[in-house]
């Protein structure tokens, strides 16, 4: 699909409904959906923020960004290319869910990534929606975090942030780990000695969350491909 075509449909998708305007519930009543949704939703105290991810220049931004990633379709099979085509269908109802609280993501498509030393490493693909949705999120998101700590003077506060972020994930991976976890340890490529002494470490969570064993099993680009985003670039 050529860029042309796509930018044009990414418009017709993305432009049907300005920030400031309410759409009309079916059957034409005074009762608008986003009244409704003001009175209903449990997620109505976020919906300034909703406003700002679900913005037409946000969410062609956030497309742009998927699209450079050049990720592998989801489990439902939908490309990066696909997308806008869907969108210009879908995008209103999609919309309303993020702005109700009410958006699900799909299950990820699980992949096995060959290793150079030999095994395989298992991955999480999201669908394509669900990373552009992911990326708007992270883009408001960090729009207002760059602004807060003066971006360009301290990035150093993002990036511990960032690495703060991905130790509380592994924690909370090695916390579910209650049995059998030197085969999982195993199983993400951690063999040997780390292994058995990680899987044998009277440390808590927190602690092995920051372990050598754990962040060889699950280094930052798998939660990149998870479709976490990062608040600040790195390796």
């Amino acid at each position: 699909m050529s860029g042309k075509r796509q930018n044009n449909q990414l418009r017709l998708a993305f432009g049907g409904e300005g920030r400031s305007e309410a759409p009309m519930a079916p059957g034409g009543g005074s009762e608008t959906l986003t009244a409704k949704r003001m009175s209903e939703s449990p997620a109505r105290n976020h919906e300034p923020l909703m406003e700002e991810v679900c913005a037409h220049d946000n969410c062609v931004q956030a497309y742009k960004r998927v699209k450079s990633n050049k990720g592998s379709p989801g489990i439902d099979g939908m490309t990066v290319e696909q997308l806008p085509e869907h969108l210009k269908e879908h995008w209103p109802a999609i919309r309303e869910q993020l702005l109700a609280g009410t958006y699900k993501p799909q299950p990820v498509r699980r992949v096995e990534i060959p290793k150079p030393d030999g095994g395989v490493r298992q991955l999480g693909i999201p669908t394509v929606l669900d990373r552009m949705v992911q990326q708007a999120v992270m883009q408001v998101l960090q729009g207002r975090w760059r602004s807060y700590f003066g971006f360009c003077e301290t990035p150093s506060v993002l990036e511990r942030l960032d690495q703060w972020i991905r130790h509380r994930l592994r924690s909370m991976i090695w916390k579910q780990w209650k049995r059998g976890r030197v085969a999982k340890l195993r199983q993400r490529g951690v063999l040997g000695k780390l292994a058995t002494n990680a899987a044998g470490s009277g440390h808590g969570p927190w602690r092995m969350g920051n372990s050598h064993a754990m962040s060889y099993a699950f280094p930052n680009t798998y939660f990149d491909q998870l479709g976490v985003p990062r608040m600040f670039p790195g390796p």
